[in-house]
């Protein structure tokens, strides 16, 4: 049985470059719930044979994490909003 289920996994690959989201999960005691929620993406810099991915932030921070908490982020790194200011003039 176990052979299936490992059969259906799929295998997760980093890259130096890879843009990652981190998942963060936390078991709160008093409210008996498992609270998770992933935060902004990260760049991938480094990948070690361990397991073991190093990230950095967007202000430049590096740090390392276990690869089973990122997952892969498949939008844009850069978040550049585009505002435009549309005038409308009465007829």
């Amino acid at each position: 049985m176990k052979f299936l289920h490992d059969k259906r996994i799929l295998k997760r690959e980093f890259s130096p470059g890879d843009v990652v989201l981190l998942y963060n999960s936390r078991l709160k005691l008093f409210l008996w719930k498992l609270k998770s929620r992933c935060s902004s993406p990260f760049k991938v810099m480094k990948v070690f044979p361990c397991s073991v991915i190093e990230l950095e932030s967007k202000v430049g921070h590096l740090f390392k994490v276990n690869d089973q908490r990122v997952k892969h982020y498949l939008g844009s790194y850069d978040d550049h909003r585009v505002n435009e200011i549309i005038t409308l003039y009465e007829p």
